[in-house]
Formats: structure tokens, sequence, C-alpha cells
């Protein structure tokens, strides 16, 4: 299986939701331009007065192509879990991941080694992950 199984310990470690705050409207950002299986995008990070990153924003393809839509609506349900208290490691611990090296589809899950973003979804949440981090 790909998709990681979480509990609600590894979304909020107190199981007390936190309040979304609304950012303010002019705060810190980073773009950076990631590529997922040779194709690239952009993701944004959005950062509240603390230095946590809170929103992001993520572009591919064409302006009003399915793919760019799909990256938009997916960056706002990521935000939306984001100013909720749900941490980036948890987000990208729950998406799927590949082999970073070829291997035979049987061997999918219990390939060893370094596991890469399946999608640029993965590439973005594993962008936020490095953020929170530093």
């Amino acid at each position: 299986m790909l998709l990681a199984q979480l509990t609600s310990d590894d979304l909020m470690p107190d199981a007390t939701p936190t309040p979304r705050q609304r950012l303010p409207n002019r705060r810190p950002s980073h773009t950076e331009t990631l590529q997922v299986d040779g194709q690239t995008f952009t993701a944004t990070v959005g950062f509240d007065e603390c230095g946590r990153p809170r929103e992001v924003f993520m572009a591919a393809g064409k302006e009003g192509s399915l793919l760019n839509a799909m990256l938009a609506d997916a960056a706002v349900v990521v935000s939306i879990a984001l100013q909720n208290g749900v941490p980036p490691a948890a987000l990208a611990k729950s998406v799927g991941r590949l082999p970073a090296a070829p291997v035979a589809p049987v061997d999918l899950d219990s390939a060893p080694g370094q596991k890469v973003p399946a999608s640029p979804i993965g590439a973005a949440l594993d962008l936020l992950r490095s953020f929170e981090e530093n």
C-alpha cells in the first residue's frame, strides 16, 4: 500500500484542534520550481508571523488546464489543514511515495531505499516539511 495510515495522534498529538487563524494580508513567502517525473511546477509557501508554513499555492501546465486546477484545489485543502494545526510532516507522510530507483511493480511497497513523491502534491508537502524542520 502506498498511502500511510494516520492516527489522530499523528495529526494533532494533543488531540485538541487549534482554531484557524487568519493570516496577515502581507506575509513572507518562498517560491520554488519543483520537478516530479519530468514535469515542472511551482509551489509558493506562505508563512505566518512566527515563520511557520501556513499556506501553499501550486501551479503547473497552462492556465485553465485540468492539472493546474487540480493543483490549485489541492493547495487550498493543504492550506486549510496547515492553518488548523496539522503538521506538514503528517501530511507528507500520508501521500504516495515511489522508490527512487526502478523496481518491479510487485515490489513497490517493499522496495528498500529512498522514496520520492509520487505527485507534485507530495513534492510540495516535502517542501513544506523542509521549512518546518528549519
